[in-house]
């Protein structure tokens, strides 16, 4: 049987029409009778190209503001007719229905109208009806019938058009189908989810635009990175600009996400400096550096100093725009990824220089975006709400006062330690000018008093000049003994903070009031598994 179908007629109806008119003109050129209708008709006649109105083939016009055009016996036979079903062709004899062979489609940008925080009716507005239809119905009968439903496939079909006169067969329309009911379940979810935002039973996940890696946590293991499309302000890590570098592997992604929400965090969390800059420096998931300061060379140089052996073959991210000087800081210093929001030429110029250097450009993350957190486990996944905002409500606990002095370091130090692995202690100093950076940090220990005691006190001590009594100790989760107390004690610590809700609370308590050490309690936990 011969599955080869040349396309004679046409329907069009797009949202988007970037590179609509080359398809339109070659269908033309070819001899297709094309069906439009609204936007889409005036977009094609403004071609001088002839275009048959739905409204003169079904005998209605466009009604309901739009809402109804293409919803009609006399569309739908046409696409779903089974060309080799002779009762089929029968009734469209009957009925004066023509047959139409090619649909292309681009629905409503529904994600993009969420995304922009659009009032609900214009929300509601944007959920195609029609289209959705017409993607679906020709998908079914994609044995006699093309379906192009969106925009990233106009150069397919431009090229079935022109390299095959606009014959395919059924493996192309079968490939066409195959993409058409990704978008429509894609698109469905979407609406599903922001239909069901409030019901934590009710998830769908949809993916798309998968982009292979270099490779997985191992050379041996492949990898995909999938994109979601309704990030605000396209502030995202996946969807970053890679402007220079060789490819990116799954280890790559994952750091360099964690450099980018570090940053990002840290600067919401600091308020009280003016046209401040945060810099994160992340290795293993782990930021071995982090800083907030009012000048971005000082900012970088205060995160790189908080653990400048681990920053070797690490990742940066910069909250501010990336300059020359900036870039020839890094002349010597090995680094796998730079991550900012801007980037002047003299600093890509220098970055050019270091090939294998990834340089991503995305905007800061918002302090909240809502965003869900994916995670597979053997026969299924977990997901859960990120861990996002910055902790307001602080109990001193012990009899002596949390300085009022050091509450902004406080915040800041739960920002950082909330981004290590648990079991998580990290310290934080203020400088002479005001700037806060992490100067020690424990973490993905499987108890709290060996990330004090054997890492995160002997990381502070390797910095010269800098006076314990005066920097924070943070907890990601309650100390269940006085132990870790007493170790920090032997250490000088004066100042500690922990979410608390132990049943030993009123011994770690007990513990710093026997140390004259302050403590608050903020009642959230910050496990990062």
């Amino acid at each position: 049987m011969n599955t080869v179908k040349k396309v004679k007629s046409a329907l069009v109806s797009v949202f988007h029409k970037d590179g609509l008119d080359e398809i339109i003109k070659t269908l033309h050129e070819q001899g297709v009778t094309i069906y439009s209708t609204g936007g889409t008709q005036a977009f094609i006649e403004g071609l001088d190209v002839p275009c048959e109105r739905v409204e003169d083939l079904t005998s209605y016009p466009s009604i309901l503001g739009g809402r109804v055009k293409t919803l009609h016996p006399k569309v739908f036979g046409g696409i779903l007719a089974r060309r080799d079903n002779e009762d089929d062709l029968k009734q469209l004899a009957e009925y004066d229905i023509p047959e139409i062979d090619l649909i292309i489609v681009d629905l409503y940008p529904f994600e993009a109208t969420v995304a922009s925080g659009a009032p609900l009716q214009d929300i509601i507005e944007k959920i195609d009806i029609g289209g959705i239809s017409l993607i679906r119905g020709a998908a079914k009968n994609y044995k006699d019938v093309i379906i192009v439903p969106s925009k990233d496939q106009y150069a397919d079909l431009l090229t079935i058009l022109k390299e095959k006169n606009g014959e395919s067969d059924l493996e192309d329309r079968f490939k066409f189908a195959a993409a058409a009911f990704g978008v429509s379940s894609h698109y469905d979810s979407a609406i599903s989810n922001f239909f069901n935002k409030d019901k934590e039973d009710m998830e769908r996940i949809s993916l798309n635009d998968g982009e292979v890696l270099r490779y997985g946590e191992n050379p041996h293991q492949k990898a995909t990175v999938y994109k979601f499309s309704n990030t605000k302000n396209g502030a995202s890590l996946a969807n970053a600009n890679v402007l220079q570098g060789k490819a990116l592997s799954y280890n790559n992604m994952l750091d360099a996400d964690a450099a980018w929400k570090a940053a990002s965090d840290a600067y919401h969390s600091v308020t009280h400096i003016e046209n401040k800059v945060a810099v994160s420096v992340v290795k293993h998931l782990n930021p071995c550096g982090l800083a907030v300061a009012d000048d971005t060379l000082k900012a970088l140089e205060m995160a790189w100093a908080g653990d400048p052996i681990s920053a070797f073959g690490g990742i940066i991210c910069f909250t501010s725009k990336v300059t020359g000087e900036i870039a020839e800081w890094f002349a010597k210093r090995f680094v796998e990824i730079i991550i900012a929001p801007e980037y002047t030429e003299e600093a890509l110029a220098v970055f050019g220089k270091k090939k294998n250097l990834r340089v991503l450009e995305t905007p800061i993350k918002d302090a909240i975006t809502g965003e869900k957190l994916i995670r597979s486990v053997s026969g299924g996944i977990l997901v859960q709400d990120e861990d996002e905002g910055v902790d307001s409500e602080f109990k001193t606990v012990t009899t002596r006062q949390f300085a009022d002095n050091k509450m902004n370091l406080a915040k800041f130090g739960i920002t950082a330690c909330k981004h290590l692995k648990s079991n998580a202690i990290a310290i934080v100093t203020e400088n002479a000018d005001g700037a806060f950076w992490l100067t020690g940090a424990g973490m993905g220990q499987p108890n709290r008093l060996d990330s004090l005691r054997h890492l995160t006190i002997p990381r502070f001590n390797l910095k010269e000049g800098l006076d314990i009594k005066e920097s924070v100790v943070i907890s990601d989760a309650f100390f269940p003994f006085r132990d870790s107390i007493e170790a920090a004690n032997e250490y000088g610590v004066k100042y500690i903070v922990e979410p608390g809700g132990s049943i030993r609370d009123d011994e770690v308590i007990e513990a710093c009031n026997e140390f004259d050490m302050a403590m608050i309690f903020t009642g959230k936990r910050h496990f990062k598994h």
